[in-house]
């Protein structure tokens, strides 16, 4: 396995503009705080990870990832300078990590982000080979961005299944001011491997998969229409989900 890695009119427009410029300053202090830390939790992790304490290395990796993610995204706000391969090692430090914690599914997942990057092709490669299962409940995930995940959970009851999703569209400041979310429920026949929402003029369909190297997945499709389904502003069902967890 790879090795983890550090690294009046005029009174109000005049208030307005100062306002505008202490929100801006404040985003990048935090942002420039937040940056800096990163090399730090890259530390941190390593030092648990190596001392086998796996679940608090994880805490570590994770911020690790989020942050590089998004001080890259922001990079002419902030003097702490990242590269995509600074993103991809902090992606596979938390891929690793989970794969210690006997949780290979979720490390599938988080190498997938960059799939077609070397070390993540020889990552997965490493992984044990998922099992199919034809039972569909679970929890499914799509990556968001800067360390986030949107959640499809399915669980199984006597008469069919019950789908709830949860979603959240990561702008370019979300880290610090949070993001926009987008929720919705359904259900369909335990004979079925299809589901459908519907919401005004709003249709997603859920189509769900199987394959030798992924495991169970879902392909969810949408069709929002004007109404956006009812979700925040940007959020987007639309996607692969990955079934993580049993």
């Amino acid at each position: 396995m790879q090795k983890i890695i550090i690294f009046s009119s005029a009174i109000f427009s005049f208030s307005v503009l100062q306002n505008a410029h202490a929100e801006s300053s404040s985003f990048q202090q935090d942002l420039q705080q937040g940056c800096q830390a990163v090399k730090t939790e890259a530390a941190l992790g390593k030092k648990l990870y190596d001392q086998k304490n796996y679940k608090k290395a994880l805490e570590h990796f994770q911020t690790q990832a989020a942050w590089t993610s998004f001080c890259l995204s922001n990079a002419d706000e902030t003097t702490v300078k990242f590269s995509e391969n600074n993103v991809i090692t902090a992606q596979n430090n938390v891929a690793l990590t989970y794969a210690k914690l006997g949780k290979p599914m979720w490390a599938r997942a988080w190498l997938m982000i960059n799939q077609n990057a070397k070390s993540n092709q020889f990552n997965l490669k490493n992984l044990v080979k998922p099992k199919i299962s034809n039972d569909l409940s679970g929890e499914y995930v799509s990556y968001a961005g800067f360390g986030e995940w949107d959640h499809i959970t399915v669980e199984r009851g006597k008469k069919g299944y019950s789908v709830s999703y949860s979603g959240v569209y990561m702008g370019l400041r979300s880290l610090i001011y949070g993001p926009n979310m987008g929720e919705f429920d359904t259900t369909f026949a335990l004979n079925q491997k299809r589901a459908i929402y519907k919401y005004e003029d709003c249709t997603i369909q859920l189509y769900f998969k199987v394959d030798q190297h992924l495991g169970n997945y879902i392909e969810v499709k949408q069709d929002d229409g004007e109404s956006g389904c009812g979700f925040g502003h940007n959020v987007y069902a639309g996607g692969t989900y990955y079934k993580v967890e049993k």
